[in-house]
């Protein structure tokens, strides 16, 4: 909820938040959500199946249940040269940008070292 694309209509002007070209991409499932904005699942796809966080805890059921890594071509959707953007997309570039998921496993991954029990150093035998 706090990621760019989550407040993307906050970027438009007030004409803009009216036109259906600029609503296109910043809030391209405003119909059918009650968030204006670029959602989880404009992304992601339907998370009905995926969302619950004992799925989501499982990279692999997530999929196995809906969740869609999205694609370049999925991005260039919107990120394409007819956008006003002032650069050019790169799609390696954009993805390290909304990476949301390597610090939360980096995360774990500490939490779990720290939490693991420390094995004793051997006993030295005395002669």
């Amino acid at each position: 909820m706090k990621s760019k694309h989550a407040r993307a209509t906050e970027t438009l002007a007030d004409g803009q938040k009216k036109d259906a070209r600029c609503l296109s991409c910043h809030a391209p499932d405003q119909a059918e959500q009650t968030l204006a904005a670029v959602t989880c699942e404009t992304c992601h796809g339907g998370g009905q199946y995926y969302s619950p966080s004992y799925v989501m805890k499982d990279p692999e059921l997530a999929r196995l249940v809906g969740l869609v890594d999205p694609s370049e071509k999925q991005c260039r959707t919107c990120h394409d040269a007819s956008s006003p953007s002032l650069r050019p997309f790169d799609f390696k570039e954009a993805l390290k940008a909304i990476d949301h998921w390597s610090a939360e496993r980096a995360r774990k991954q500490q939490t779990r070292a720290d939490a693991a029990p420390s094995t004793p150093a051997p006993a030295t035998a005395k002669k």
